[in-house]
C-alpha cells in the first residue's frame, strides 16, 4: 500500500476522512487567517489513484506514516529563487508542499537561512515557497502577496491555502496575514 500525506484546504475533506490539523491550536488571528490552514488529509493509492483513508483507520497512522515517507521519495523536486526582497525559495514537484510536513527539512532550512523563523506558503498542490526574511517587513508582506497571487491563479482543485505560515523549531505555528504585519511594522517605529 502507498500513502501520502496530502495538504487540503481545512474542512475540503470528506467527513470520514482520516484528518489531521497542520498546526494544533493555532493562535487566532482578527482577521480569521486561522481559519485557513491547511489540513492533513491521509491518502492510499488504489487502483493507480489516491484516495481519501476512512477515519476509521487512524490505528495505522504510524505505520501510514513510514510508507508515505517513501511515497513521498518517489517524485522529483526542484528549486529556485523568487523575485520577491530578501531571501526566498520555491520549490516544486509533486509532493513538494507536503515538505511543510518534514520537520527534518524545515530544520535544514532554518541553517540555510540563518534564521529562527520564517515564512513559508503551500499556495498550490506540488508548490512549497520559503522566505520572507532579510527584507524586513516590506520583504514579508511581498510574500504573503506572492503566497496568494500564486493560490489565486492555481486552477480550483490545486489550490491549498492563499495564507503564509509562520515557521519556528522546525514546525509551522501560526498564519500570518497583512493585518500581523501591520501590526508588527507599527511596533518597529
Amino acid at each position: 500500500m502507498r500513502y501520502a500525506p496530502r495538504l487540503v484546504p481545512a474542512g475540503s475533506a470528506p467527513p470520514d476522512a482520516l484528518v489531521e490539523p497542520l498546526i494544533e491550536k493555532p493562535p487566532a488571528s482578527p482577521l480569521g487567517e486561522h481559519a485557513l490552514i491547511p489540513q492533513v488529509a491521509w491518502m492510499v493509492e488504489r487502483d493507480g489513484d489516491f484516495v481519501h483513508v476512512p477515519a476509521s483507520e487512524r490505528d495505522e497512522l504510524d505505520a501510514m506514516r513510514g510508507s508515505a515517507i517513501e511515497t513521498m521519495l518517489d517524485g522529483e523536486i526542484t528549486s529556485e529563487p523568487l523575485d520577491v526582497p530578501g531571501v526566498t525559495i520555491a520549490t516544486s514537484g509533486t509532493y513538494a508542499a507536503e515538505l511543510i510536513l518534514d520537520p527534518d527539512h524545515l530544520d535544514m532550512l532554518h541553517q540555510l537561512l540563518k534564521v529562527q523563523g520564517y515564512l513559508a506558503g503551500v499556495p498550490r498542490r506540488g508548490r512549497l515557497l520559503v522566505g520572507g526574511v532579510g527584507a524586513g517587513i516590506e520583504g514579508m508582506q511581498a510574500f504573503v502577496a506572492r503566497v496568494r497571487t500564486e493560490h489565486d491563479a492555481a486552477p480550483a482543485g490545486e489550490r491549498i491555502s492563499p495564507i503564509a505560515l509562520f515557521v519556528r523549531d522546525g514546525a509551522p505555528t501560526a498564519a500570518i496575514g497583512e493585518l500581523q504585519l501591520v501590526a508588527l511594522a507599527a511596533t518597529q517605529r
